[in-house]
């Protein structure tokens, strides 16, 4: 993380391991919600075979890095994020893979980036593996999707921070920073 004087910053995240529990609930809903209805037009017996089960896995593991990278991309196109700026990890306590960039950005770009990786990994390879009757793509995305479940309890906490306040992605935990500007620049505007 690049250098920003923390009594400029206002800490607007969340534990990682809150998120497991305020999220449960939500995440087996979005599970159900990504499955039910492949399983509801083709039946469970024709949608998952042996084989299907090892592709789903792989490809759960694939949509995962994935999703992170989209991440990435989402911050480096809609909030001017330098890919330089941007690592990936793993959060081993949690065992929570994560894209993080070091630079602050526009909170509107940041909600972009934290919300593209539920529609492009979890609920474009739903649709398609039902539309096509692929019951790994499927079962992939809808884990995915429910895994999203991080993403949208962020969007929800900063909902009410403006889109060009500037943000800055928490190093370890699920949200940001709001970058508050001085009083001196800004005497008017307050967060």
């Amino acid at each position: 993380m690049e250098k920003y004087d923390p009594s400029q910053l206002r800490d607007v995240s969340v534990p990682l391991e809150q998120i497991a529990t305020r999220g449960l609930l939500l995440s087996v809903v979005l599970l159900l919600l990504g499955a039910l209805p492949h399983i509801l037009i083709w039946g469970f017996d024709s949608t998952f075979h042996g084989a299907d089960y090892l592709l789903g896995f792989i490809a759960t593991i694939i949509l995962l890095v994935l999703h992170e990278a989209t991440h990435a991309l989402g911050w480096i196109i809609f909030a001017g994020v330098s890919p330089a700026s941007i690592r990936f990890g793993i959060m081993w306590k949690t065992l929570s893979p994560y894209a993080h960039s070091r630079v602050a950005m526009p909170a509107g770009g940041y909600r972009i980036g934290v919300i593209l990786p539920a529609i492009l990994t979890g609920i474009l390879p739903t649709l398609i593996g039902t539309i096509t009757n692929t019951g790994w793509l499927t079962a992939a995305g809808a884990v995915l999707l429910s895994g999203a479940v991080g993403d949208l309890i962020v969007l929800q906490i900063i909902r009410a921070i403006p889109a060009n306040a500037q943000v800055l992605d928490h190093p370890t935990n699920a949200s940001c920073y709001v970058v508050v500007e001085s009083e001196s620049s800004s005497p008017d505007h307050q967060f």
